[in-house]
């Protein structure tokens, strides 16, 4: 059997280069608007513990995350249903990597025995997680050495501004 090409490569060989990586499992714990940049943020939070990692992105992009997380029809409708007539499901996402401010992200689809891996910006990796409530992982190593987790006092800091928002607020 060949090996995928492009945008493909096996699990397997994947898994050699993340030995010793320590990966984090997350899950994404809210969207909101981050008033004082103007922009969507996503807020992914440990699951087993208190870390927190804030991913600013596209109005649409962040819909399409909170509209999967109330199980919503969204766009990320056809890719599953693809998946799914191919006998496939997403095993897992990886957000990996963070260069020049930009986060990227993996996601790996199991079809039968062989799993892909799928290069894909964090939205589309985590709205295909929630459609499919597959596990996200982020590459602890790669995003502390570049990111920057925020605590509870932010957060606690941001909700206060989020409760006084007026829908003018929201014009660009």
């Amino acid at each position: 059997m060949t090996q995928p090409t492009g945008i493909f490569s096996s699990w397997q060989k994947n898994e050699k280069r993340k030995v010793g990586a320590k990966m984090l499992e997350v899950k994404v714990v809210d969207v909101a608007m981050d008033l004082e940049l103007k922009t969507p943020v996503v807020l992914l939070k440990e699951k087993e513990g208190d870390k927190k990692l804030p991913i600013w992105m596209e109005l649409a992009e962040a819909r399409t995350i909170a509209l999967a997380m109330g199980n919503t029809p969204s766009a990320h409708d056809f890719p599953r249903r693809l998946i799914e007539k191919l006998n496939g499901q997403i095993d897992k996402v990886i957000i990996d990597e963070l260069k020049n401010n930009v986060y990227y992200a993996k996601v790996f689809i199991r079809i039968k025995s062989e799993v892909f891996e799928i290069d894909t910006r964090p939205s589309d990796a985590i709205a295909l997680a929630l459609k499919f409530q597959a596990p996200i992982y982020i590459d602890e190593e790669k995003i502390n050495a570049r990111g920057k987790p925020i605590n509870d006092e932010e957060v606690n800091e941001f909700k206060k501004i989020l409760e006084n928002i007026k829908p003018e607020d929201f014009a660009f």
